[in-house]
């Protein structure tokens, strides 16, 4: 506890110091089951284990992007989110391999708690993960957009593909956009999912923290 002859500058130091030692622990956790994960891909023999086990190692890389994102700023844990969410799109851009599938991105500026962060990235690497393995077969090219759009009281996020999308009548499932929709109704916002013909919008409306604004 700070002493009561701090001044604030030191208080805020102090503060931002401890800050900076929970987040190198917590970055080097999330490390640590990043790898334990990867050596269990490499011993399984079985394709979905394999598939299940990269995508552990692809949620795990997403929340420690979200927790390298985390500033303190103003007394509190903030995050610019278009700059969160260009580095988890670049990350699955690369693993993905997919020189015909571009990514476009329209990112308004927002920032937003720390707390929101993590659910955030997930949400992000759900949907945009998803539409790299699912909605461009080999051989088919095509073009992915994240939006971010600032509202009055919070901001949009939407995820949209040109790709195969859904079978006529088939509802939109999968553990990944089980993901999603918890990370969505945990933001207190709801995941809808759209055909688009061709392709598949997911789209979220999130509240804005009630101890941030967006900016």
């Amino acid at each position: 506890m700070a002493s009561s002859t701090d001044n604030p500058e030191e208080a805020l130091e102090r503060q931002a110091a401890r800050h900076r030692d929970v987040e190198h622990r917590v970055k080097n956790t999330l490390q640590l089951i990043s790898s334990i994960v990867m050596l269990q891909g490499r011993r399984a023999t079985d394709d979905g284990a394999r598939r299940a086990l990269r995508g552990v190692q692809q949620r795990v890389a997403a929340v420690s992007v979200a927790h390298r994102h985390v500033d303190w700023i103003d007394d509190s844990e903030k995050v610019q989110l278009a700059q969160l969410i260009r580095e988890i799109v670049g990350d699955l851009a690369g693993s993905a391999g997919r020189d015909d599938v571009s990514i476009d991105l329209d990112l308004d500026a927002v920032t937003i708690a720390g707390r929101q962060a993590a659910p955030i990235a997930l949400l992000v690497s759900e949907a945009v993960g998803n539409a790299l393995r699912h909605a461009y077969p080999v051989g088919r090219s095509g073009r992915v957009r994240v939006a971010l759009r600032r509202t009055t009281d919070g901001f949009d996020l939407s995820v949209s593909d040109d790709g195969v999308g859904m079978p006529p009548g088939a509802p939109p499932s999968g553990f990944g956009l089980t993901v999603a929709q918890l990370m969505a109704q945990q933001l207190r916002g709801k995941l809808t999912t759209d055909a688009t013909q061709p392709g598949l919008r997911l789209s979220v409306s999130v509240p804005m923290d009630t101890e941030t604004a967006a900016g």
